[in-house]
């Protein structure tokens, strides 16, 4: 009986036709009517009679059709602003752990410029022994050794860092090749200079004012610090460097 009742009271769904060449055409559902606004099949100034209403209006009028014609001549929001834009970092990596962006702080920026800090640092110290020392030659020969060992050190170094920064998988490697070929270098140069030392006569090493000592002991800190940081640099790359997301 209910079944009855809620059949009677169901409204059949309205019925829509739409004006072609002094036409009717129809009988058309509201679906097909709002696929054909969408698909700009008609426009929202063609007529529609509909049956519940039994007059003929633009599209446009019908309320049943503006959310559709809306939808139809929707356009694409303005660009984003320019605050919404990830602005890249110069010298690391956001996809780079904080040790491999330190890394390449070091390699890129850090370097290059203890390199020339080291060469005025010599320059201004000069060497230990004196000019009449008949070995001050080689130990000015082993300071021109070093020199360049570190230059060349600091460009592999900076290749590298610029490796890791673009997630290639030659810059650990270019990095830790470089800090086990310097290691090996300067321990070598550092016996040369100890044995030159002792065997030069006492008498003949060169006095130095006290600012220049000092420079020389700053250096000497600065160097201990840089030789931390690169043993650090061997050990974590080592063991990290496959878990990295390098290509």
């Amino acid at each position: 009986m209910h079944e009855e009742n809620n059949k009677t009271t169901e409204s059949p769904p309205s019925q829509w036709w739409l004006a072609k060449n002094g036409m009717a055409e129809g009988p058309l559902s509201h679906q097909q009517i709002r696929d054909a606004l969408q698909s700009s099949k008609i426009s929202s100034a063609d007529f529609a009679y509909s049956s519940d209403s039994k007059e003929w209006k633009p599209l446009s009028a019908w309320s049943d059709f503006v959310s559709g014609s809306e939808e139809a001549t929707l356009q694409s929001p303005p660009a984003p602003p320019v605050e919404s834009c990830p602005i890249e970092p110069l010298i690391t990596n956001p996809r780079l752990p904080a040790m491999a962006n330190w890394i390449c702080i070091y390699t890129l920026q850090i370097s290059p410029w203890l390199w020339c800090f080291y060469v005025v640092s010599q320059m201004t110290y000069g060497t230990v022994l004196d000019e009449k020392d008949p070995l001050m030659g080689l130990e000015a020969f082993a300071m021109f050794v070093s020199m360049l060992v570190s230059l060349g050190v600091t460009i592999s170094l900076f290749i590298g860092g610029a490796r890791l920064r673009a997630l290639s998988r030659s810059g650990p490697n270019i990095i830790i090749l470089s800090i086990v070929i310097a290691t090996a270098v300067h321990l070598l140069l550092s016996l040369w200079g100890i044995g030159i030392i002792a065997m030069a006569d006492q008498s003949n090493f060169a006095s130095k004012t006290v600012a220049v000592e000092l420079i020389n002991y700053f250096e000497v800190i600065v160097e201990l610090c840089e030789w931390a940081f690169l043993l650090t640099t061997l050990f974590w790359l080592r063991r990290n460097a496959q878990f990295l997301p390098l290509s």
